[in-house]
């Protein structure tokens, strides 16, 4: 049997390589642009929760007499008196004149809140996440009552606020002039409420706001979500912000947490058995 000549053995060998070497640069252009396909992760975006349970707030709020102040020392509480999971809560309590400032139209408004922190979200999408309680004993009155907003930088109003006053429950949200208010369901007091927030912030027609209240959709809003020429920052808050009255009001709050995803904030995770 006569032998392979040289010069095959050199053609077989050259379209060997020449197969294995096309084969390698397909696999790497599939891999780049699977890679590509997948959303890249916002390093903007921050990750945060409290559940409350470590004796004191987590690091990442903002102290008291953060800017023009958030709320004075003894505003802000861990509580055992009522718990979403685990067996504490954050009590927030305000009382007339704490952090006490100039309001809209001659009005003074005093407040004791909570500030995850300010991040240069433009452009980007986060999710918030908490349950709060309402004691069966607080004030109803026809008072504005802000407890949990989303700001932007040095804009003096709430992009979006989440308000309960006189027993209503609303969510508003004002941007470049347009304000749109939603009715939100009743809030059952003494009860815990579970609330995720899915915000876009955007100058343009693609910002957002998705609202959940105990794990079902109760607002939507699409357009503008930023002030053009204002600083890039964004925060959230909870809490209690309000016109001045005389009576104290207190509100409990539990696993607050900022990510990426509904899943990531949503607070009934902590149910062994999901809503």
């Amino acid at each position: 049997m006569r032998s392979p000549t040289p010069n095959f053995v050199i053609r077989s060998f050259s379209t060997f390589s020449l197969t294995i070497f096309f084969f390698v640069l397909a696999t790497v252009a599939i891999a780049q642009s699977i890679q590509n396909a997948q959303p890249a992760k916002n390093p903007a975006v921050p990750s945060r929760f409290d559940d409350f349970e470590g004796g004191s707030i987590a690091p990442f709020w903002l102290p008291g007499d953060y800017g023009t102040g958030l709320h004075v020392p003894t505003a802000i509480k861990i509580s055992t008196n009522f718990a979403r999971s685990g067996l504490h809560s954050v009590e927030i309590t305000v009382h007339e004149g704490d952090i006490a400032a100039p309001g809209d139209a001659g009005t003074t408004v005093e407040r004791a809140e909570l500030d995850s922190g300010h991040f240069p979200l433009r452009g980007q999408e986060a999710w918030y996440g908490f349950s709060f309680l309402i004691p069966k004993n607080f004030p109803i009155v026809n008072n504005r009552l802000v407890i949990s907003s989303n700001k932007q930088g040095d804009v003096p109003r709430p992009l979006t606020a989440q308000r309960f006053r006189n027993g209503r429950h609303t969510f508003t949200v004002e941007s470049q002039g347009q304000k749109k208010e939603f009715n939100l369901p009743k809030i059952p007091l003494g009860q815990w409420v579970d609330m995720v927030f899915q915000v876009r912030f955007s100058e343009d027609r693609d910002g957002l706001v998705n609202v959940w209240m105990n794990g079902k959709p109760v607002a939507k809003y699409s357009g503008p979500l930023a002030e053009p020429g204002y600083k890039n920052g964004f925060y959230h808050k909870i809490g209690l912000y309000r016109d001045r009255i005389k009576q104290p009001m207190t509100v409990y709050f539990d696993n607050y947490t900022v990510g990426s995803s509904f899943e990531a904030v949503d607070p009934a995770r902590f149910d062994k058995r999901r809503r």
